[in-house]
């Protein structure tokens, strides 16, 4: 396991929270003013570094420095990001092929990766035990093929077992992942004799996991979910010597004013009470948090390229992103929410009056939409930008190529007067066109 040093304080104060609309603008003002590349682009992702460098000392002080943290790559796959976090002595956690290389490519260490996923083919089981990563299997039959798989290979590589406590949704059912029925680990409670039996069968199946989805989660549905499976391990480590148990992710991040996530100084405090063996000697605890650590260090500026007003309904703001970057807010717009704030083309935040509009994105879709109703400065008009909150996870992790529209530019930034890095640069539409032309 990775020990997490103590890192330099950061450069500013900084919310605890959430970065404020002026903040944002004041960053997004400084951009255009230096010529920032990529800043003047008709839609720009920005990133607060220093604000994630606050939230992984948070969630590090919350809890054992002998605790993995094992970042989810599908909450922001950008390497260079990556890098900050694996900088930071945290681990990557991993659902795919792609985002292992990702991983690699960021230089974290073998012993610092988690490989989940609820489909890994053979050839994929086979590169992940060969480079010796933890592997938790899904399913027991997955847990059939390590098994074919490990003595073959001789592999270092240890594993757990992903276990589904069947406790209920969530607020919000397409990301609730511990139902019955869940394609996502094995029923804990029609399965329980087979998974302790594997654990005595296979010396190195070390580890039980459990995840129950993210955003929508109360504390409460948590702790119980963690709790049923950490009974489970406390008996797996009497019986066969279990040593390490995977709480995953799980906590929600602040997308409004109004809500109230727990910090992870009060989870890991609650996770004490219910489950006091994680935290003491022997027991190798891991984590998989994401949207918790990235949602609330990046935002999105758009360019407003047109404001339209067709007068039988509300007006319609026309701007660069969507469905294409805010799937489940476009799909789903009743249980996803950004807030939306207004610049004028110097980066200025408009602050009058305001007025209801309808943001529409700009994919041929008519469900493409940011909002249909939201209170905005009125006098917004074209050529000014739309900022969007709490964009840092779950979004442009999510790109769709519908339209074979450009992926944005990724703006890095920190200081107190920020300085600024390209993370990546705006997709260019040669790449677009390689992409669908290459046939190998």
């Amino acid at each position: 396991m990775l020990h997490v040093p103590d890192m330099p304080p950061a450069s500013r104060p900084m919310d605890p929270e959430r970065l404020s609309a002026s903040a944002m603008a004041a960053t997004l003002s400084r951009a255009l003013e230096h010529g920032v590349e990529g800043s003047a682009d008709d839609a720009v992702v920005f990133y607060d570094l220093a604000f994630l460098e606050t939230r992984l000392r948070s969630l590090a002080a919350a809890f054992p420095p002998s605790t993995l943290h094992a970042v989810a790559v599908k909450a922001n796959p950008s390497v260079e990001i990556l890098k900050r976090t694996r900088a930071a002595g945290h681990g990557a956690e991993v659902a795919s092929i792609g985002e292992l290389e990702l991983a690699l490519a960021a230089g974290f260490p073998i012993e610092s990766l988690v490989f989940d996923s609820p489909v890994k083919t053979r050839e994929e089981l086979d590169r992940a035990l060969r480079l010796g990563i933890w592997i938790n299997a899904n399913t027991l039959d997955e847990l059939g093929r390590i098994a074919d798989l490990h003595a073959s290979l001789h592999s270092a590589s240890r594993v757990g077992i992903r276990v589904n406590p069947e406790l209920g949704k969530g607020a919000i059912e397409a990301t609730s992942v511990a139902v019955q029925g869940s394609k996502f680990g094995v029923p804990l409670g029609r399965s329980r004799a087979a998974i302790l039996e594997a654990f005595s069968r296979h010396p190195w199946l070390t580890g039980i996991h459990v995840h129950i989805g993210s955003q929508g989660m109360s504390r409460s549905q948590l702790l119980e979910d963690v709790g049923a499976a950490y009974d489970l391990f406390v008996e797996a480590n009497r019986s066969a010597g279990a040593t390490v148990f995977n709480i995953g992710g799980g906590l929600p991040a602040k997308y409004r004013d109004q809500d109230t996530p727990p910090p992870f100084e009060d989870y890991a405090t609650a996770l004490r009470g219910r489950c006091p063996r994680l935290f003491e000697p022997g027991v190798a605890l891991v984590t998989e948090f994401g949207r918790s650590l990235h949602a609330n260090c990046g935002w999105v500026a758009s360019k407003i390229e047109y404001a339209v007003d067709n007068g039988n309904d509300l007006p319609t703001l026309l701007v660069h992103v969507g469905a294409d970057m805010f799937v489940r807010k476009a799909y789903r717009p009743d249980d996803w929410h950004h807030d939306l704030s207004v610049c004028d083309p110097s980066g200025r935040l408009r602050v009058g009056p305001k007025k209801p509009f309808r943001v529409a994105g700009p994919l041929c879709f008519a469900g493409d939409f940011l909002d249909r109703n939201v209170a905005l400065p009125a006098d917004v008009r074209e050529g000014d930008y739309l900022l969007i909150h709490d964009a840092g996870a779950y979004t442009f992790s999510m790109w769709s190529i519908y339209n074979s529209r450009q992926f944005p530019a990724i703006i890095g930034y920190e200081g107190e007067e920020p300085t600024f890095k390209c993370l990546r640069r705006r997709q260019s539409v040669d790449e677009i066109v390689d992409f669908w032309s290459r046939a190998s």
